[in-house]
């Protein structure tokens, strides 16, 4: 018996971004979080032309601070919504928006508590020479997913994923990677040679990129979570057998 489950990267990619094309109501979530993203960074632009001292910095940072941090959970709320949506796709129903939200409302505190563990231990970890942040964001890649289809908690749900990514390290990290690439490779060629139309195009892009990203995880976490439950399952019967 195989001692690991495998993650075929270039099949989840091809087959997550098929939801995104075949469904594209998929999209809308994602929108809601790139037009309220939109209003933040016009916040933070028009903020350093109101710096004339360091005592300007405070009252800024109290007007910015609390839309970056409604953003986060916007964000991170939207999130939740996508295990369940895949799950709709995947077992050929149509995709539930409404059922998907009231689920994450009932979720709010596992949801939470969870997007800002793992923001802050990669945020740390990327500070500390970069790399342990790339490792807290292939461990804890898959704690939405866990969270959402396995009614489990915060804590819980990250060290599911944390199990779950155990052998399958470099795989996430490419399920990751690609889509990050994507974005370079399509945006720089248009800055340089078209600017005109670049900031269109990378609003589009993000859109269905970050959509992309949500899908991943809960595609994979879905289609190979059943495996490695078999799997244990079966090499608890040959060592009791």
């Amino acid at each position: 018996m195989k001692n690991k489950v495998d993650i075929e990267v270039w099949g989840a990619l091809r087959e997550s971004f098929s939801i995104i094309l075949h469904k594209p109501v998929i999209l809308l979530p994602m929108l809601v979080v790139s037009l309220f993203s939109l209003f933040v960074d016009s916040l933070i632009e028009i903020a350093p032309d109101q710096i004339t001292s360091l005592s300007d910095i405070i009252p800024l940072l109290k007007f910015v601070l609390p839309y970056l941090v409604l953003s986060i959970a916007i964000y991170t709320l939207v999130e939740g919504m996508y295990p369940l949506m895949v799950k709709n796709v995947l077992e050929n129903k149509e995709i539930e928006l409404r059922a998907a939200f009231g689920s994450v409302v009932r979720k709010i505190p596992s949801l939470i508590g969870a997007g800002i563990l793992v923001g802050l231990l990669v945020g740390f970890g990327i500070i500390l020479f970069i790399i342990p942040g790339v490792i807290f964001a292939i461990w804890y890649f898959y704690t939405i997913p866990a969270i959402m289809l396995e009614d489990r908690g915060a804590l819980d749900g990250m060290r599911a994923s944390k199990v779950f990514v155990r052998n399958k390290m470099f795989d996430t990290f490419l399920l990751q990677l690609i889509p990050i690439l994507i974005i370079l490779l399509v945006t720089l060629p248009l800055q340089l040679f078209i600017p005109a139309v670049e900031e269109i195009v990378s609003y589009i892009l993000y859109l269905i990129v970050m959509t992309w990203v949500s899908v991943i995880p809960a595609y994979v976490y879905i289609k190979i979570y059943p495996k490695e439950i078999r799997r244990v399952k079966g090499l608890r019967k040959d060592l009791k057998g």
